[in-house]
């Protein structure tokens, strides 16, 4: 396994966002680099890299929140 990949990757194998994973890295809940061009790389070794099922639970719970606010107003929302 690599240490750190490109933060396209790390999205395709976490399924956030690009401005999940950017604030992640910006407020420190992610450990990364940025190299000299301005790319994230993201440190998969890193132990004090929050848990990814961690995010992805906190978002799930978002999502659901805003279904049901959306369906209490009469509104279909699509989810992901």
């Amino acid at each position: 396994m690599k240490k750190f990949v490109p933060m396209a990757e790390y999205q395709r194998m976490t399924g956030l966002s690009y401005p999940t994973v950017k604030n992640a890295l910006e407020t420190g809940q992610l450990k990364g680099i940025k190299t000299e061009a301005g790319h994230w790389r993201i440190d998969l070794k890193a132990e004090n890299n929050t848990d990814t099922a961690a995010i992805t639970e906190r978002l799930d719970s978002i999502e659901c929140l805003l279904k049901d606010f959306a369906s209490h107003f009469g509104l279909a929302a699509k989810g992901r």
